[in-house]
């Protein structure tokens, strides 16, 4: 079951009655971007802040026991992560997402090639941090051969994740601005969900979460502030 709704992120409500176990939050990262006349990103820190804290009270409420991985630039995260926690999340854990990346060259900067998932939970909510692996780095070695003959296959992946973009010559690209990798969502609610379960997206733009949700049999909740997101959403199988 897919729910799709259109409004803002801070005041939206849906039924009472389905909670989310996993929440995931790609944001407006407040940079200047040009997305469209709906979304404003050249907010006041102060105006940004309260819009990230009132989605993430928004999150916080329904959910009974779950996850929030929220998606953002770094300084922004650093900004930030005091204000969400004093929504009621609790940090869990800072993960690096990095990428090659051949725009945004500098003279007076090193080129930026990674942003951060910081992973919040509410309540104790269950997790398997091994439900997607790497594969052994030392297939080789003695101690390695053993484990693979036990049947184990790999180890659960370092706190950065090597993930391309999603660029415009992607498989699954959809034209809309900072459309996350597909990898990167499956990761995040095989980690945090099991079959069945309710997986949220308040600003979900291109819908790779229900791509992903429609993948892995997860049930999905979607709202973006921008209309034009359902003819995409619509069309995702």
């Amino acid at each position: 079951m897919t729910i799709k709704t259109i409004g803002d992120s801070r005041i939206i409500s849906h039924n009472p009655k389905i909670m989310i176990k996993s929440w995931i939050f790609d944001p407006p990262y407040n940079i200047g971007f040009k997305y469209n006349s709906k979304v404003n990103d050249s907010l006041s820190l102060t105006d940004y802040s309260s819009l990230i804290q009132e989605s993430v009270v928004n999150m916080f409420n329904h959910t009974d026991e779950g996850h929030l991985f929220m998606i953002n630039y770094p300084e922004q995260t650093a900004r930030l992560l005091p204000i969400i926690e004093s929504t009621g999340w609790e940090f869990k854990q800072w993960i690096t997402w990095v990428y090659p990346s051949n725009v945004g060259h500098s003279k007076k900067r090193f080129t930026r090639g990674s942003r951060v998932i910081t992973w919040f939970i509410k309540g104790e909510p269950e997790y398997d941090i091994r439900a997607t692996i790497q594969p052994f780095k030392n297939p080789n070695d003695k101690r390695i051969k053993e484990r693979i003959a036990n049947g184990q296959k790999g180890v659960a992946h370092y706190d950065w994740w090597e993930i391309n973009m999603r660029k415009n010559v992607s498989k699954g690209y959809a034209g809309w601005a900072n459309q996350l990798p597909l990898e990167l969502v499956e990761r995040i609610i095989l980690t945090s969900t099991k079959e069945g379960e309710y997986v949220g997206d308040l600003m979900a733009g291109s819908g790779t979460t229900l791509e992903a949700c429609n993948k892995l049999n997860r049930l999905c909740w979607l709202n973006d502030i921008d209309e034009r997101a359902l003819p995409i959403w619509e069309g995702i199988q």
